[in-house]
């Protein structure tokens, strides 16, 4: 008598549980993806925490700053107050006082460096003496018109650039002759002393001569600060800078 033996079948699974589940409903897979779902919208929201408190700490700094700000214009007006009336003097009225002096400034040191300038002129030996009158005032042509140059040019805006015009290289051209005349001077001076450098007159009419020069450039360097700010408009300033 032969008997027949059956392997035992495995107990069927519960309907809508998936395979590979742990009884939860849920792969494993599927539980990693919701872990990191979870850690991201964690994330998100520290990240959303950490901004408004930052926001709320810069709006507490400028907060801070308003009221300092409104303080400071405050204590500024009260002291406005107590104050005397102001009066402008960077007038038309200044300026051309201004100009007038510098016209001025400009005569007198060309009379005073006319002696030596022309006193100078022997050394070449012109034809004529006269001509020692034609280089002074050759001399003095070019100061002027260097100086006008750089009064002129520096005062121009460039239209595409925004930015003044470069014009010093006139007013180291002034110099230049200026600083010739003075040499010519002092040449003047030691010449009419005999070269004897243990006079002291010699070197203070050198100095003199010296300084008569050095006083009219500073004041046309000076001069020149007023004329380009009266000649710059700020308001085409700031329509440049508003199309670039």
């Amino acid at each position: 008598m032969t008997i027949v033996t059956q392997n035992p079948q495995p107990p069927e699974r519960a309907p809508g549980r998936p395979k590979g589940s742990r009884g939860n409903g849920k792969t494993a897979r599927e539980k990693i993806i919701r872990i990191e779902n979870a850690t991201l919208v964690r994330q998100a929201e520290i990240a959303a925490q950490a901004q408004e408190a930052r926001d709320k700490i810069l709006s507490q700094v400028e907060a801070r700053r308003a009221q300092q700000a409104d303080r400071v214009f405050s204590t500024y007006e009260k002291q406005e107050v107590k104050r005397s009336p102001q009066f402008q003097i960077d007038q038309r009225g200044t300026l051309l006082l201004l100009v007038g002096l510098a016209i001025v400034m400009f005569i007198t040191t060309a009379i005073l460096t006319a002696d030596g300038t022309v006193g100078s002129a022997g050394a070449a030996q012109f034809f004529s003496p006269v001509l020692g009158f034609v280089l002074f005032g050759a001399f003095e042509v070019g100061i002027l018109v260097f100086l006008l140059l750089y009064y002129i040019r520096g005062s121009r805006i460039d239209i595409i650039t925004g930015k003044r015009v470069k014009a010093i290289q006139w007013f180291v051209a002034a110099v230049a002759v200026s600083a010739i005349t003075v040499a010519l001077s002092a040449y003047h001076v030691l010449d009419l002393y005999d070269y004897d450098y243990s006079n002291i007159d010699l070197w203070v009419g050198i100095a003199i001569r010296v300084a008569v020069s050095v006083l009219f450039v500073v004041v046309s360097k000076g001069i020149a600060g007023v004329l380009f700010a009266q000649a710059i408009d700020l308001n085409e300033i700031a329509k440049i800078g508003t199309q670039r």
